[in-house]
């Protein structure tokens, strides 16, 4: 759900955003905002694009595209948003992303 006093941002879309346990804390602590990017690896000629998820962004440019309850939500320019995207704290505490319920994105 996105907040209504952020529905008039251009870029910004309902996009449903899922929190797994211990997310909304993690990000709040952590400054409130999220970064996605995608991540390409190749295998047997296969390429695979995967979403990294942060909380500090890496060197390159991010628009906002979801914003709601005090998180916002930051991507790459020209990522096409997911209907659901969900975030979890992985075992070792890093945050992860996935698109549509997949670890891949598609």
């Amino acid at each position: 759900m996105v907040a209504a006093w952020d529905r008039w941002h251009p870029k910004i879309r309902d996009m449903k955003l899922v929190a797994g346990p211990g997310v909304c804390d993690y990000v709040d602590t952590h400054g409130g905002a999220v970064y996605v990017w995608p991540h390409t690896t190749r295998c047997c000629r296969v390429r695979t694009i995967t979403l990294e998820a942060d909380t500090t962004p890496p060197d390159r440019e991010f628009d906002l595209v979801h914003a709601a309850e005090g998180l916002q939500l930051f991507a790459t320019p020209g990522l096409i948003e997911p209907d659901e995207l969900q975030l979890e704290l992985g075992r070792r505490g890093k945050l992860r992303a996935y698109w549509n319920g997949q670890a891949w994105v598609g």
